[in-house]
């Protein structure tokens, strides 16, 4: 059985050592400890809809990758879709799957190569930033992890699944320091060793995707005054915008509705009170809508009940409820 593939979690026990998985590394440390501890992960239906699709459109668009690169003179070797492993301390290791061993058109040496697929949206913003953004933190610890392992520079093709572009990236040096994913993991160790669980410190985007996102349910609901993740942030700045120019385009609409109103009235008044239901000009129907509706008075009420229309108002205020409702507010940030 693949040791990767399996249904094992991001971090388990096998044969007395304690296994973490190169792709969860860079994962939020209560995540890794929590999966050490033996946590039963569990996502809400649409986050684990959203996490499988994107596996499966992953799978599908590395083989394309590679038969692309492999078109352009990359010489892969096709047994080297391999299972690397590396120690960190004693009976501690990191385990990963690399997709591949490649040595480019010109070089003299083999990388290790690694594959991923994107969305428009993401593909754009890793081309602005690549591994310096938070969004890509997991990427970069994992194919630092296999650099360290291997001992090689990496290939890092990244593929947008809308137009299919490509960008290819040589890495000479990890982009993660190993010392870093050393210390994480060793200190990861240490809380499953006392198991005990650590503070949080992922973003609003990773825990809304952690396999382990109820142990975050003391978070919800608290305002952070704290900045969100890059991702997040961009989201809410499309959707911001969207809500902003509709909010101006419904003012708009609101300013000619006293004009709009005003002739309605010329209509009515044109077909007169006794006219006809509805009249047929200009390839337009204008139909006479009398509609109303059912209102209650106080003082009729007040009469039905028997009681005086005062106590009847008295009553009716200590019955209502106040009702919160809680509602983005757009407006344009002038950096003030």
């Amino acid at each position: 059985m693949d040791p990767v593939s399996d249904n094992r979690s991001i971090v388990y026990h096998e044969n007395g050592n304690t296994i973490y998985r190169a792709s969860a590394v860079g994962s939020c440390i209560k995540a890794l400890v929590a999966a050490g501890l033996g946590y039963q992960e569990h996502r809400p239906a649409n986050t684990s809809d959203i996490l499988d699709l994107a596996a499966e459109e992953g799978n599908l668009h590395e083989d394309a990758i590679i038969d692309r690169l492999a078109a352009d003179g990359y010489r892969f070797d096709p047994a080297a879709q391999q299972v690397i492993e590396i120690r960190v301390i004693p009976n501690v290791y990191i385990r990963g799957h690399i997709d591949g061993i490649v040595k480019p058109p010109k070089a003299q040496h083999r990388r290790v190569f690694e594959a991923k697929s994107m969305s428009k949206d993401r593909f754009k913003r890793w081309k602005a930033g690549g591994f310096d953004q938070s969004e890509f933190f997991r990427y970069a610890v994992q194919i630092s992890c296999y650099m360290e392992a291997l001992g090689m520079n990496a290939v890092y093709a990244v593929k947008d699944r809308n137009s299919g572009e490509l960008d290819i990236q040589e890495l000479k040096t990890p982009p993660i320091a190993w010392d870093y994913i050393k210390r994480k993991v060793i200190t990861a160790q240490q809380h499953i060793l006392r198991e005990k669980l650590p503070d949080c410190v992922a973003s609003s985007g990773e825990k809304y995707f952690c396999a382990f996102g109820y142990l975050h349910d003391e978070d919800y609901g608290e305002h952070d005054d704290g900045e969100v993740d890059h991702s997040t942030q961009t989201l809410i700045a499309e959707f911001a915008a969207e809500h902003h120019k509709l909010g101006q385009e419904i003012k708009r609409l609101e300013a000619l509705q006293d004009e709009r109103r005003e002739i309605g009235k010329r209509m009515l008044n044109l077909i007169g009170e006794h006219g006809p239901k509805y009249v047929s000009a200009g390839g337009y129907k204008v139909t006479r809508v009398d509609s109303s509706r059912k209102v209650v008075l106080d003082e009729d009420l007040a009469h039905q009940l028997g009681i005086d229309v005062e106590k009847l108002k008295e009553a009716k205020e200590a019955a209502t409820t106040k009702r919160s409702i809680i509602y983005p507010k757009v407006t344009v940030d002038n950096g003030d």
